[in-house]
């Protein structure tokens, strides 16, 4: 990936949101997700909440234009019935897990004791989620399932007509919990104090092996000059293991180390290349990026918040992007926003999303800052954890990467937290509620037997 990176451009001021749901569905319909009702949380196994049919995705409108669409890896974008799932919204086919994670060798998404005190789910809850489409994946268990992804993505290729365009979202697994990789990748790590941080390293590698062996697909098939080819996480690393440091927070708050992805995009049609690019882009502007690279003509009713980035992805000009909301949340367990316009930066109500499982992480310090724990002296600031709910946070991002440095009080700042409240409140004026029933795990009892110990979409 380094290579690639270096070799493109690298992306350093592309935003995600803060969790994994609200950017897919950013992703796939280019409008903000709290929109389309997705902006509060990931949606959980036994919750009937999905990316609604009447919102267009980007796999539908690539298909219009004569792409063959395929996803491999995961969807989490609903899956209580089956006519909200992959190969129903536009993808020719699915090969992956429904749901959010899954153990990689098992292929089940297991709610042990942990997880359901994490997400407040019932425990002792163990159903097996791989699909092939429509099908059930029952005999590769006790096979990484990032191997089978792998190995799917490289026969896609394989029987692709080289004369035809093609979309392959490779919606990875890796490195999501649980931290599993196969020993070919831990052995390269010595041995660590804090538990987990061999596997999770290992999975990153294993990532890239993934990635160095379907480039290597592509060149073989005479495919490659003609890939345009980005890479971005769906938010923030953990906390620990130094995966976001030096920025502040992490997976699912909205500080710099939770909406900030690294990423880089490489293609031969790229007229400017080798660089950093730090022009303002969000996970919304790749829809109608690629589907005017596609042939063009978006339907104005579409109503896209994402913008045309080709121009500043291509030639390195500057994005048109000027502002972007990056989490709006609206639903009364934990009300909250940030948002950015220039330089500046809003935080406001909560801070991160932690709070629609548990009341207890309002005593959890989610707002640190993360080293490397190799490294012996990092220059963590010295500064508070700040309550839940917050008031305004306000930071200037150029100045003040590391957000250390709140100004919301400052007399002089007044004029510009007004104007960045008032664009969120312009913005989100006609937000419809958040999609986020209670959860009804009586009703999507993956062990019922009807069920048979399978995460089924026939109870929404």
């Amino acid at each position: 990936m380094e290579y690639l990176a270096r070799e493109g451009v690298i992306l350093n001021q592309t935003y995600v949101q803060p969790i994994c749901t609200p950017t897919r569905a950013a992703f796939l319909t280019g409008r903000y997700p709290f929109r389309v009702g997705l902006g509060h949380a990931m949606i959980l196994p036994p919750q009937a909440s999905y990316l609604r049919r009447n919102e267009s995705t980007l796999a539908e409108q690539l298909k219009q234009r004569g792409y063959a669409t395929h996803l491999v890896g995961k969807w989490h974008l609903g899956h209580c019935r089956y006519d909200i799932t992959p190969t129903f919204r536009g993808f020719d086919t699915h090969y992956g897990p429904l749901n959010g994670y899954i153990d990689y060798y098992k292929h089940d998404v297991a709610v042990n004791d942990a997880v359901s005190r994490l997400f407040g789910l019932v425990p002792n809850i163990t159903a097996l989620d791989f699909r092939d489409n429509t099908g059930v994946v029952f005999d590769k268990v006790g096979t990484h399932a990032s191997d089978l992804l792998r190995e799917r993505a490289v026969d896609i290729i394989k029987r692709h007509d080289p004369e035809s365009p093609m979309f392959l979202w490779m919606s990875n697994l890796l490195p999501h919990f649980p931290f599993q990789a196969p020993d070919r990748f831990i052995n390269q790590y010595p041995n660590s104090s804090m538990p987990g941080l061999r596997e999770y390293r290992a999975m990153i590698t294993m990532l890239d092996d993934m990635m160095g062996t379907v480039v290597q697909a592509l060149k073989e098939r005479g495919m490659w000059e003609n890939t345009l080819l980005l890479f971005l996480c769906d938010n923030g690393g953990p906390f620990g293991f130094g995966a976001n440091w030096p920025l502040r927070g992490a997976i699912n708050t909205l500080f710099e180390g939770g909406v900030r992805s690294p990423g880089f995009i490489h293609g031969q049609m790229l007229q400017k290349t080798g660089y950093t690019n730090n022009e303002l882009i969000h996970i919304t502007d790749f829809f109608p990026t690629f589907v005017n690279l596609a042939g063009g003509n978006l339907n104005p009713e579409l109503s896209l918040d994402g913008m045309d980035v080709w121009e500043t992805l291509s030639k390195g000009k500057p994005s048109p992007r000027k502002n972007v909301i990056l989490h709006y949340d609206n639903h009364p367990v934990s009300p909250g926003y940030a948002v950015r316009i220039g330089d500046y930066k809003l935080i406001e109500g909560y801070y991160d999303a932690f709070r629609n499982v548990t009341d207890a992480v309002d005593t959890m310090a989610t707002d640190r800052w993360y080293p490397k724990p190799e490294d012996p002296n990092p220059d963590i600031p010295n500064i508070p954890p700040q309550p839940k709910p917050t008031g305004p946070m306000l930071f200037n991002i150029k100045d003040d990467p590391r957000e250390t440095s709140n100004r919301a009080d400052d007399p002089e700042m007044q004029s510009k937290v007004i104007q960045l409240r008032q664009f969120v409140e312009t913005v989100t004026a006609n937000a419809p509620p958040a999609f986020y029933p209670d959860r009804t795990p009586d009703i999507a009892d993956p062990n019922s037997d009807e069920n048979k110990g399978i995460w089924v979409p026939n109870w929404c």
